[in-house]
């Protein structure tokens, strides 16, 4: 049963006339504003510009940092902003002890496929150019950003580039083509998502690309010789049917993939860190899960 502080944030959502993703562009964009509203402010991070890739470091409190997150931001590939994942950032700082940099990228629909992919390459490539190691970094997102994060790892590999020592993907969604089975079994019970705005902003970003190309969905694509994934969903959303077949496809493929699903909750619940224990405890989770690997030598 989700907890009580998680039942009234759940119901907040619920009660709003009209969800975030239904509205027209600009007022979507607008909302987008707000999408940390509940998270708290983290305690002890520090933060830094990154002008040369639009965005900026959460640098973790005490003991120099273990390694580094190139985190990037969610929003169906056509809102939101590096600053609107300033807390998450922060939280995923302490939770893992290493520096977490928020990259910006284009956004659809003035910018489609590839945009945002090769701006995501590019940020991790700045990255390594900064000082950093493959072996000492992981790539994160959530939401359309877990599935960009995923596709960043095809090109990487494609090209014969070093893999990062693993990639977290909150709520990932690896399926543009929108035929997940929870698209049906959890669309009455889902309060951030439906089929239809996904398939709207899908079509945004590929203009007119095909949707089963790996480097738009992941989850259609040869995932052998990607790094270690961790995946988690909310029990009660309809993109849960995506992490649960990313999971299935890496471990097909030989990958090391763990998936957590959290019950009774909603889309990229780990970012509400501070408003519910259940976001608490995934958001320790995800930050041991990046300890264990960039503090490898």
């Amino acid at each position: 049963m989700p907890s009580a502080a998680a039942t009234k944030v759940w119901e907040l959502f619920a009660s709003v006339p009209v969800r975030a993703v239904d509205m027209e562009l600009p007022h979507k964009r607008e909302a987008g504003e707000h999408a940390e509203d509940l998270t708290s402010e983290p305690e002890g991070v520090r933060y830094e510009d990154a002008p040369e890739v639009g965005g900026f470091w959460a640098l973790p409190p005490g003991a120099p940092p273990a390694g580094a997150v190139l985190y990037l931001f969610g929003g169906g590939y056509v809102i939101s902003a590096p600053r609107r994942r300033h807390k998450t950032a922060g939280h995923l700082a302490r939770a893992s002890g290493a520096r977490v940099l928020v990259p910006d990228y284009r956004l659809a629909p003035e910018h489609p496929l590839p945009a945002a992919l090769d701006d995501a390459v590019r940020a991790y490539e700045w990255l390594l150019g900064d000082g950093n190691v493959p072996e000492r970094t992981v790539v994160a997102g959530d939401s359309s950003a877990g599935g960009l994060a995923v596709a960043s790892l095809l090109v990487r590999r494609d090209v014969g580039r070093p893999q990062p020592a693993g990639a977290v993907g909150i709520s990932p969604w690896a399926d543009l083509a929108v035929t997940g089975e929870t698209m049906r079994t959890r669309a009455a019970v889902d309060v951030c998502a439906t089929p239809d705005s996904l398939r709207r902003m899908a079509g945004q970003y590929l203009a007119g690309h095909d949707a089963r190309d790996p480097l738009a969905s992941p989850l259609y694509g040869d995932l052998s010789g990607l790094p270690p994934l961790l995946l988690l969903a909310g029990g009660d959303e309809v993109l849960l049917d995506d992490a649960v077949r990313l999971a299935r496809a890496a471990v097909e493929a030989g990958v090391d993939a763990e998936l957590v699903l959290g019950a009774g909750m909603q889309h990229v619940y780990p970012l509400y860190a501070g408003a519910m224990p259940e976001a608490d405890a995934a958001m320790e989770h995800i930050g041991a899960w990046i300890a264990r690997r960039v503090a490898r030598t």
